[in-house]
């Protein structure tokens, strides 16, 4: 099979530069099975194309975006898509037209790139971590100021979604995303779930007990949550356990989220592995109140056998798990997050006991995740309609 895949950015696992989206389509070029001859279609940005990506590609085209103080203006202050108006350009447009006509489908990759859709040819599968409708939605409910202009920036949204073309078939990552805008579009919409790594080396010693926060630390839900760890939860937990450390590690912390650092309290920014910090923890708490989609961190903590205590908005989508707490009020989240830090210590290992073990061995890999999106390529290629199908929700482990 020839596949012609469009990302809106480097895929990359880069600890700083990196997000979400550009760990999708690098996982998932990664762990296609050799059959598939990969063109790479990408726009240049901060991050290279990673050598083990051109390894894998036949071929890898990289286009230059336009200037971001002329998209600003192409899309209306912001409201019709900086991202997009960043990427549309000329040269893309033409790029995607000539090499999906020369490869058996085309897979495009990320909200900002789905515009050209409306110039390739042939099978087509368009999947986008967070649809940008429902991502701008949440953004309208956690707005401060200019509710109008987050409004307005939702609809245009939601309109230009509803142009996609008939015969593409859409993927998300989240089932609870792919049956609203399923809803929303009046069309199926499949979703895919990511893959997770599982942690191999031994668990850290630990002088104290020790609490970790992980996330994109300059997207804004994951800032709030940051805050609320700190200024509500902490100082409850301090109460009881006085010699508790906090941990809040991710990519890129905004000064807002440097600012809580203190002497119980790590900010621990562009971190190579998350891994190292779930594997130094006694237990991962997200007490998010805002989120669209699946939370990939809190998979990956549980891959890694931590224990983990969530609020329903983190815990989003996720099925019943061993070592998966899910608590509605601060009270209850506090008193299991303290059960949690003065339980008797497990000797350091792989994981936490038969809990951690039986986590592991529910691991969704990312070789699964490739299949799936292969599974939905080949069906766009047999002339499957979409129209025809359900929206799948069955996809988690």
């Amino acid at each position: 099979m020839k596949l012609l895949y469009v990302t809106e950015s480097v895929p990359n696992r880069d600890p700083e530069l990196g997000d979400g989206s550009s760990m999708i389509p690098y996982e998932v070029i990664l762990h296609l099975p050799p059959g598939v001859a990969v063109t790479l279609l990408t726009f240049s940005g901060p991050v290279p194309v990673p050598a083990e990506i051109r390894n894998r590609c036949d071929t890898v085209y990289e286009l230059a975006p336009r200037e971001e103080l002329s998209a600003f203006a192409r899309s209306m202050g912001g409201l019709t898509g900086l991202g997009k108006h960043r990427r549309s350009t000329p040269s893309a447009r033409a790029a995607a037209a000539r090499l999906s006509a020369s490869r058996d489908a085309t897979l495009i990759h990320g909200p900002h790139a789905l515009f050209l859709s409306h110039c390739v040819t042939g099978p087509l599968v368009l999947q986008t971590v967070d649809p940008w409708s429902i991502r701008a939605g949440m953004d309208t409910a956690i707005a401060r100021t200019f509710r109008p202009a987050y409004r307005l920036r939702e609809q245009l949204a939601a309109r230009a979604e509803r142009q996609l073309p008939p015969r593409a078939r859409l993927l998300t990552v989240g089932s609870q995303d792919a049956a609203a805008w399923s809803a929303t579009l009046g069309r199926p919409v499949t979703s895919i779930p990511n893959g997770t790594a599982v942690a191999t080396g031994p668990r850290r010693e630990r002088k104290a007990p020790v609490v970790c926060f992980a996330g994109s630390l300059n997207y804004a839900p994951n800032v709030d949550s940051a805050t609320v760890l700190v200024n509500r939860i902490a100082p409850l937990v301090w109460r009881e356990v006085p010699d508790a450390r906090f941990v809040i590690a991710g990519r890129r912390p905004t000064p807002a989220v440097q600012a809580l650092a203190g002497p119980r309290v790590d900010i621990l920014a562009n971190v190579p592995s998350i891994l190292d910090v779930f594997q130094g923890a006694d237990v991962a708490v997200f007490p998010d109140e805002h989120g669209v989609g699946i939370r990939n961190s809190v998979l990956e903590a549980l891959a890694a056998g931590l224990p983990v205590v969530a609020t329903p908005v983190a815990a989003r989508e996720l099925p019943a798990h061993p070592l998966l707490a899910v608590r509605d009020s601060q009270d209850t989240l506090v008193r299991e997050v303290v059960e949690h830090l003065t339980a008797p210590k497990q000797p350091p290992g792989p994981s936490h006991g038969a809990a951690g073990t039986a986590a592991a061995g529910a691991v969704r890999t990312w070789d699964t995740v490739a299949g799936e999106y292969l599974a939905e390529v080949r069906a766009a290629m047999a002339g499957s309609s979409p129209a025809g199908e359900l929206t799948r929700t069955n996809r988690q482990p």
